[in-house]
C-alpha cells in the first residue's frame, strides 16, 4: 500500500504550478491540503485526513523537494538567437500510400524558389505541412487528392537557436511552455530540431510569443 507521503508527492507533481508557487512559499499549506484530500482518499482507497496531508507537505518542504529548478537564469546560456518568420500556413493530411510521394514532389518543386519555408511533421496516423504562403497554391494541387484533415492559415514561427548544451537544461521546453501559457498565447503547431525550436502562432500573437521568449533570454522571465 503506498503512503500518504508518496501519494502527496504524485498529486503535486500533476501540478507543476503549484509545485513552482510552493517552492516560493507561495502556498497555503492547508488550502493545499483540502485540494489534495479528493486525490489522496481515492489514490489510498480510503478516506484520508487533512491533517495527515498537511504533515506530509510540511515534511516534503523542510526536507526539501526534488522539484524542477526553474529559475531563468538557469536556462539563458542555452538560449541563442531568435527568429521569426510571417505568413505561414499548416496542412494536415491523413497518411497515406502517396503522402510521401506527393511530399517528395513538392520539395521537388520548391528547392529554388526564393524565401520558401516548408517544414513536415508526421504523427502515427496524420502528417501536417507548414508551408510559406507563396507555395499554398502548389499544395492544395500537388494533395489534391490527399483526406485533408484541417489546416490553419495567417500564422507567424518564433525559432529559439539554442545552444549544443540544451540536452543538459531540464525543464527547458517546459519553462518555454509555462511562461507562453501565462500570457496567453495559443500554440498552432511546435518545430523542434536538436538545435532550433519553433513554436507557430496565430499572426496577432507573434509579437507578444517573440517578447516572451526575449524574457526567457534576457532573465526577464521571473520575478
Amino acid at each position: 500500500m503506498k503512503k500518504i507521503s508518496d501519494i502527496v508527492e504524485e498529486g503535486i507533481r500533476k501540478m507543476p504550478f503549484i509545485e513552482e508557487a510552493m517552492m516560493a512559499n507561495l502556498i497555503n499549506y492547508s488550502s493545499l491540503a483540502r485540494l489534495l484530500q479528493p486525490y489522496v482518499s481515492k489514490v489510498l482507497m480510503k478516506d484520508a485526513t487533512e491533517a495527515s496531508i498537511l504533515m506530509a507537505l510540511k515534511r516534503r518542504s523542510t526536507m526539501g523537494a526534488n522539484a524542477l529548478n526553474l529559475n531563468p537564469k538557469n536556462f539563458r546560456e542555452h538560449i541563442g538567437d531568435i527568429f521569426v518568420r510571417s505568413g505561414l500556413s499548416t496542412f494536415t493530411y491523413a497518411n497515406s500510400p502517396t503522402l510521401t510521394e506527393n511530399q517528395t514532389r513538392l520539395l521537388h518543386e520548391v528547392q529554388n524558389l526564393p524565401d520558401t519555408y516548408c517544414s513536415f511533421t508526421q504523427g502515427m496516423y496524420e502528417r501536417t505541412l507548414i508551408v510559406s504562403e507563396n507555395i499554398v497554391d502548389r499544395v492544395k494541387r500537388i494533395f489534391d487528392k490527399e483526406t485533408y484533415v484541417t489546416g490553419n492559415s495567417q500564422l507567424s514561427s518564433a525559432t529559439v537557436m539554442l545552444k549544443a548544451s540544451n540536452i543538459r537544461a531540464y525543464g527547458l521546453y517546459y519553462y518555454i511552455f509555462k511562461m507562453i501559457a501565462w500570457y496567453g498565447i495559443t500554440v498552432i503547431e511546435v518545430i523542434s530540431t536538436s538545435n532550433e525550436f519553433s513554436i507557430v502562432v496565430e499572426q496577432k500573437n507573434i509579437n507578444e510569443a517573440f517578447s516572451v521568449l526575449m524574457k526567457i533570454k534576457m532573465d526577464e522571465g521571473g520575478i
